[in-house]
């Protein structure tokens, strides 16, 4: 499995809250309504980002996404699909593509899990 990971900065001249109400409300479901999608893109999730109330510093960026595939050349056939022209074309109206970031994602290294065994032994009564 292939886990892209995209990290988005919305055009200048939009709000951060514009960048997510298109991202979540248009972006997303253009992705989902092309003709096919699932045979090639098996997840496709959309993370909202937000400044933590105590950081000091400016948020890099909006959002970022997990896409899932199952090979590379499920990925490029994909991006080849003539659908696909209308997904840049809507990128190009809330992302500032020029900042923006994809990188691939390794297999992740789990050292905590509280809810794995819920309630956690620590958090159980005393007897």
């Amino acid at each position: 499995m292939i886990r892209l990971l995209g990290f988005y900065k919305r055009r200048a001249d939009i709000t951060h809250q514009q960048f997510l109400d298109h991202w979540i409300n248009i972006h997303g479901p253009l992705v989902a309504r092309i003709p096919g999608v699932e045979k090639y893109l098996k997840k496709y999730i959309q993370h909202r980002l937000y400044l933590d109330p105590l950081s000091q510093c400016d948020l890099l960026y909006d959002g970022f996404s997990e896409s899932w595939w199952d090979s590379w050349e499920d990925r490029d056939t994909f991006l080849k699909l003539p659908a696909f022209d209308e997904i840049i074309e809507d990128e190009r109206r809330f992302i500032d593509l020029g900042v923006s970031r994809w990188m691939v994602q390794d297999e992740q290294a789990l050292q905590i899990d509280v809810l794995a065994e819920w309630p956690h032994p620590f958090l159980r009564p005393a007897r």
